[in-house]
């Protein structure tokens, strides 16, 4: 299954997703490893059970690392946790009030 575009994903916060993008992966490797991407993502304050889940929609071929658009997806699913919504692919085009934090 292909992901979405990331900067349709990202929408009005793309400058932000982009600055998260570049400090994960500053030498633009284009494969953001797994326990790279965990630690990163885990300081966003959600739990386990919630980030596994965003995991396993954000690399849904299970490769083991995230590309652009997977680490995009997750960065938005992140956001609509935080603000409360449901992460499912379905609300991957929703527009959130702020970006995610992590």
């Amino acid at each position: 299954m292909a992901l979405p575009n990331p900067i349709q994903v990202a929408g009005k916060h793309n400058a932000v997703y982009e600055l998260y993008y570049k400090h994960i992966d500053p030498k633009e490797t284009g494969g953001i490893e797994a326990m790279v991407a965990a630690k990163f993502l885990k300081k966003s304050g959600l739990s386990d059970v919630v980030l596994s889940r965003i995991w396993d929609l954000s690399d849904p071929s299970g490769k083991g690392y995230l590309d652009k658009s997977g680490f995009y997806v997750s960065l938005k699913l992140v956001a609509l946790a935080q603000a409360g919504q449901t992460i499912n692919m379905a609300n991957i085009f929703t527009e959130t009030q702020n970006p995610p934090k992590v």
